[in-house]
Parts: structure tokens; sequence; C-alpha cells
């Protein structure tokens, strides 16, 4: 239903830019060099909806780490992490050497909870 009431919202937006109806699965990109090396939880995305990873470049380091977890992965290009950003703490490990650029598809709470009024649970 998020997929419909963006559509219904921005189909004057779509029809201009149709490469930007990313279908459904999240609504918003971020682009950054390198990654974040500081440990945090993405508080505006859902708590019940993946977010979406890749990077692409030519590097050494930059793994997804989850210190709660105790684990690094590492994310290559032609992979995709997808992650609950919201419920786990996580960081970048630095790039050693090369340039890496990560996206991150996400869908923002307030957008899922505009298009789904209805409590979402969460099951454990």
């Amino acid at each position: 239903r998020a997929h419909a009431c963006v559509q219904k919202c921005l189909t004057c937006s779509i029809l201009e830019h149709p490469m930007t109806d990313m279908g459904g699965p999240f609504f918003a990109l971020a682009v950054k060099e390198s990654g974040s090396g500081l440990i945090h939880i993405d508080w505006n995305d859902n708590r019940a909806i993946y977010a979406y990873i890749f990077a692409v470049g030519d590097w050494e380091g930059g793994e997804f780490c989850i210190p709660q977890l105790g684990i690094k992965i590492p994310v290559r290009p032609g992979q995709v992490l997808t992650v609950l950003a919201r419920v786990v703490a996580h960081f970048s490990a630095p790039v050693t050497t090369g340039r890496r650029i990560v996206f991150t598809c996400f869908t923002d709470t307030l957008l899922f909870q505009h298009a789904h009024p209805e409590p979402v649970i969460v099951v454990n």
C-alpha cells in the first residue's frame, strides 16, 4: 500500500522521471563515499522493513560492522546486504585503500505509517 500511496501523491513527478519509481521495496536512497565510521542506529527507518546496502568502486576494507554481534561483513561490488538498520547498531570499517561509494535504499518510517495506519507487528 505504501507504493500505491507514493504513486498517487507523485504521479506527475513519476511520469516525468520514471526511473525514480523504485517499485515499492524502498522509497529513499542515501549515497555516501566510504560509509559512516560512527556506531549508529537508523532511527528514521521503519523497524519492520529491511534496508538494502550495496557499494561500487575498487577498495579494501569498509566492512559492514555489527558490534553487538561481533561481526564484520564485507560487501563487495555486485553484492547486496539487507539489514534491519533500525534494530541493530552498525558502522562501516575504514576503507584502507581505493574508493567506495555506498548506496543505502530504505523506507522512512513516516511514509510507511502514512500508508499503513494500522500497527505493524514485528515478530522476533
